[in-house]
């Protein structure tokens, strides 16, 4: 059993001895085993004692067989088939004179005298079952015919036992290696031949039934077909239905497709198909070790739901390096860094936006998350435009004294000083100036940099030196100042557009045309149209405003009036963030691009809240890597939709939902780490694990494909220790590995149920792709000791049922080097056997492992174990130990004390379920061993001085056992296997 321990050390326990080979040879008696052996006779019949007749027998035996065929052939034959019989040139008479003597000798032959009757209309089998009945005997009695009809031929049995009293009386011993004389005059038919052969043909159709039971299961497990698809097609092909116009997209889509992955395919970790290749910049050892780290690093923050600055780590990472597009990365870390404001998170930030930007039945963002945007874009913009000032003040050391304050507005002032003579030298004679200060002028540029309360303070100032028309504007100023989303109550709102009209109406025609107007203040226009939102159907600058691309971006997020108060008579007059993003994407990469050649679309992206064409745009135009970085940032922080797409299904990069531009985030990761997932597996597997986080990180399609990503990885690696987990070759014992120990990051809180999805289904592929030691380790790693042992014992059971029997079991179980093993290296790793041997040891010292495995398995385990253990014997041709190692396996019943009833009792066994089928597939390689051990007793016992005939009797008698027991069985083994036997016996 399976807690008892094996002589042998047991099919889990220490490693067997090989006994050298036993020389035996493959004769006629299937095993000719032992010294001595008889060699067959070249010539003549064999007798039942081995002698073969005489030379002058054989010859008037030749003689009397052809005279009778020539006389046979004389009265069946016509005349002219008689005249072409040849005679041999040693035959002195002539043709003619012998022909006459046949003919005289055909006319001597008795005349039938049933010729009147008819022809006999029966089969051999028919016709040979109702003879048996007519034959007379002396000794013959009403039984004889009765048992003649049930097929028993009384005349066989009587010629049978005559000859053992022959036998007898000439004191003639059988010698080991001759064949008995085959016994004539009867065979084994009526209903006991037919009850054999439908036995046979139900075996036939059982196992036809479980093969097509077995097709059907595989066809349904491994091949999808729509049919409401299928039948659309079929009744649109012969007129029964019209194709409407959404359906004309898909009539090339396959209704048929395989669900079974081709070994060796992993279409997660392929790479990706775009529209333009990416930019695939090389990327040095160091660089891609800093931004593994970050990566490391931001998957254990949120294991430990820590907060983490990953734009800003970015970011940093972005500024030693000194080209465009590490500039342009810059700028786009240090947007999403803003925005997030992630210096002051205390926890982890995952998926803190997913709500506001995507979590809505449209995914549309919502209002609140609008204004995050516009806020925070615009607050960079101003940032950046205040450095810009001040880096205009700090670069000129020699200033006027009217500007040597040194306080925000002094700088601006100086800045104004500054930039405007050289760009628009006409510009401060059309604003209001009060004691040499540009008021209008420089209230627009103090909001272009962020200066609101200085602004505020500013026009409190000054409010007694605007004119008449612009009274008002402190108020509307304060109240702009004052709202967190700058956007004014809706009185004020419609008051601050009628006095826009009034005062512009005049001039937004020149100003749409470009031409310059005469007293245009174009600084008071730019700040009306930012505080009211006046006028958005028309949203051009002033050229004298028009300074860089910057200052356009900042503009149009001013003009943004997303949920601004309004009437039915301006519903019209909204321009909200999606007109802004229409705007950027129709204008393009090559409008953003400024005299240095700088591109600044990718920032454009950014400040819009474009982030998934920014990803689209970084993978195509700056560089892979990045655009990964920047795709896991986003996603981190919740704001990229993904596709939601089906594990595998799609190689774009970019696709469409609804009105919006989804990235195939998962596919992403897949492709990026494909150059580095033998290299570095432990970093492919911490890209793959951030395919979870997606769509807040709790969507089932998402964290399907990132457990199918990581599968992949295990596969193709090949790094179980590392990435699932060691065992302890002593105790099974399991030390987690990196994958399990961030399990919650990938939605498997439970150590079952990550076994279950990650390592138990990879085991399954690798089965699937013939990977037969690594399936076995992983399923190990994932706990299924069960499926362990029940794979164990079928390769086992293959091994001892297919592979000779004279050689050690051991050379047949190296399946890395398949059966070419004889200078190949055993070991546990890559022989079946000594892995056996080695896990059965270490399960049964392990209770908790041991309490996995069913009963029935172990049993099995158990059984295959001790025939390892006596194909270990057979070899050491330790014939007695074999037969007692079978006897007590209790699967043959060879016992001298088992009768009738036990053998049809174990025969039964067989023919139904109780069985195990890996057991079944042993019985003919046990019954072989057994005969072949019973032939060389036998004979041993037979050639002594003095022959031992209890000995002889008791063997003849486990051998009639062996043998009634192979008969009842014999459909289940090779028609070789049995005629072995039968030779094994007839040595007897």
């Amino acid at each position: 059993m399976f807690g008892t321990q094996n002589k042998a050390g047991g099919l889990f326990g220490q490693s067997s001895s090989t006994p050298a080979a036993s020389g035996t040879s493959n004769a006629s008696t299937g095993f000719s085993l032992g010294g001595n052996t008889q060699k067959p006779a070249t010539s003549g019949t064999t007798s039942l004692f081995g002698s073969q007749p005489s030379a002058t027998n054989n010859q008037a035996n030749q003689a009397t067989n052809v005279t009778n065929t020539l006389a046979t052939a004389s009265t069946t034959a016509p005349a002219p088939s008689v005249t072409k019989l040849s005679v041999s040139s040693a035959e002195k008479e002539p043709s003619s004179k012998l022909l006459k003597d046949l003919i005289q000798q055909a006319s001597n032959l008795p005349k039938p005298q049933n010729a009147d009757l008819g022809s006999i209309n029966l089969t051999l089998g028919e016709l040979q079952k109702q003879s048996q009945p007519q034959k007379t005997h002396d000794n013959f009695t009403k039984a004889h015919y009765l048992l003649a009809r049930s097929g028993i031929n009384a005349e066989t049995i009587e010629n049978e036992l005559a000859a053992i009293d022959e036998i007898q009386k000439q004191g003639h011993q059988p010698k080991f290696g001759t064949r008995a004389a085959p016994v004539t005059g009867g065979t084994l038919s009526g209903p006991t031949a037919w009850k054999k052969d439908e036995n046979i043909l139900a075996t036939i159709e059982q196992s036809l039934t479980t093969a097509s039971r077995d097709f059907d299961a595989f066809i349904s497990a491994n091949i999808s077909i729509d049919w409401k698809t299928r039948r659309k097609q079929l009744r649109q092909s012969i007129g029964l239905e019209a194709p409407s116009a959404t359906d004309s997209t898909n009539t090339n889509e396959p209704v048929l497709s395989w669900n079974h992955r081709i070994p060796g395919n992993y279409p997660m970790l392929a790479p990706l198909h775009t529209s333009e290749s990416p930019s695939l910049q090389a990327m040095s050892r160091a660089k891609f070790e800093k931004h593994a780290a970050i990566v490391y690093e931001l998957n254990e923050a949120r294991l430990s739901d820590r907060a983490y600055p990953f734009a800003a780590r970015l970011g940093n990472l972005n500024k030693v390096e000194n080209d465009l597009k590490a500039k342009q990365m810059t700028d786009a870390w240090n947007i999403l860094s803003s925005f997030v404001n992630e210096h002051d998170a205390k926890r982890s930030q995952g998926g803190v936006f997913f709500d506001g930007y995507q979590g809505s039945a449209t995914h549309a963002p919502q209002p609140k998350f609008v204004n995050q945007v516009i806020a925070n874009s615009s607050k960079c913009l101003e940032t950046e435009f205040w450095h810009y000032v001040e880096e205009v003040y700090v670069k000129e050391t020699d200033k006027p004294k009217e500007y040597s304050g040194g306080t925000e507005r002094d700088k601006v002032r100086y800045l104004i000083n500054k930039v405007l003579p050289v760009t628009e030298p006409d510009a401060l004679d059309k604003t209001l100036i009060v004691n040499g200060v540009p008021v209008w002028a420089l209230i627009f540029y103090m909001m272009r940099a962020g200066l609101y309360q200085e602004t505020l303070q500013l026009v409190t100032e000054h409010q007694g030196k605007f004119n008449k028309f612009d009274r008002n504007f402190p108020i509307y100023f304060r109240k702009f100042v004052e709202s967190d989303t700058h956007s004014l109550p809706t009185e004020i709102y419609k008051k601050v557009h009628q006095e826009f009209a009034q005062q512009f109406q005049f001039v937004l025609n020149d100003i749409e045309a470009g031409n310059n107007t005469p007293g245009f203040d174009p600084f008071k226009y730019a700040v009306y149209k930012i505080v009211g939102k006046c006028d958005l159907g028309n949203r051009a600058l002033p050229h004298a405003l028009n300074l860089s691309i910057e200052d356009w971006l900042w503009f149009h997020l001013n003009l943004v009036n997303e949920g601004a108060p309004t009437d039915s008579a301006l519903v019209f007059d909204n321009y909200t963030l999606a007109n802004l993003q229409q705007t950027i994407v129709g204008f393009g990469p090559s409008k953003f691009l400024t005299s240095s050649n700088y591109p600044l679309y990718l920032k454009a992206l950014m400040l819009a809240g474009l982030y998934e064409l920014a990803v689209q745009y970084t993978y195509e135009h700056v560089n892979e890597c990045d655009a990964v970085h920047l795709a896991i940032g986003l996603n981190y922080y919740g704001v990229l939709r993904v596709s939601g797409v089906t594990v595998g299904a799609s190689d774009q990069l970019v696709g469409h939902h609804g009105h919006y531009t989804t990235i195939n985030f998962s596919r992403l990761m897949g492709s990026f780490v494909r150059t580095f997932k033998i290299s570095d597996p432990k970093v492919a597997s911490q890209y793959l694990i951030l395919a979870a986080m997606s769509c807040g990180g709790n969507n089932r399609d998402e964290t399907s494909k990132c457990h199918e990503a990581l599968r992949e990885l295990i596969l193709v690696s090949r790094e179980f220790g590392m990435l699932l987990g060691q065992l302890n070759e002593s105790t099974g014992a399991k030390t987690p590995g990196l994958l399990e120990i961030q399990r919650s990051l990938i939605n498997l809180d439970d150590s079952k149920e990550f076994n279950h999805v990650i390592t138990g289904v990879a085991a399954n592929q690798c089965m699937e792709q013939g990977r037969t030691f690594d399936a076995l380790y992983l399923y190990q790693l994932a706990e299924e000791y069960d499926t362990v042992v029940v794979i164990v014992n079928k390769l086992v059971a293959e091994i001892l049922a297919s592979t000779d029997l004279d050689k050690p079991v051991v050379k047949y179980g190296n399946y890395a080097s398949g059966s070419n093993t004889d200078n190949a290296h055993d070991t546990p790793n890559n022989n079946i056997i000594l892995f056996a041997q080695q896990a059965r040891t270490v399960y049964r010292a392990n209770p908790p492992i041991l309490a996995k495995i069913t009963q029935e398995h172990r049993n099995t385990n158990d059984t295959l174990s001790e025939i390892i253990h006596i194909r270990d014997l057979f070899v050491a041709k330790d014939w007695r130990a074999v037969l007692h190692e079978i006897e007590q396996l209790q699967i043959i019943p060879i016992g001298p004390r088992d009768d009738l009833a036990k053998i049809r009792q174990q025969s039964a066994l067989v023919q139904s379920d109780a069985m195990d089928d890996q057991l079944k597939r042993v019985i003919p390689s046990l019954l072989v061993m057994t005969m072949t051990s019973i032939s060389q007793l036998n004979y041993n016992a037979l050639t002594k001085w003095n022959p031992d005939t209890d000995v002889t009797a008791r063997l003849r008698v486990m051998a009639k056992n062996c043998m009634i027991y192979a008969g009842m069985v014999q459909y289940r083994m090779p028609r070789e296997t049995y005629s072995q036997l039968v030779n094994l016996e007839a040595s007897l």
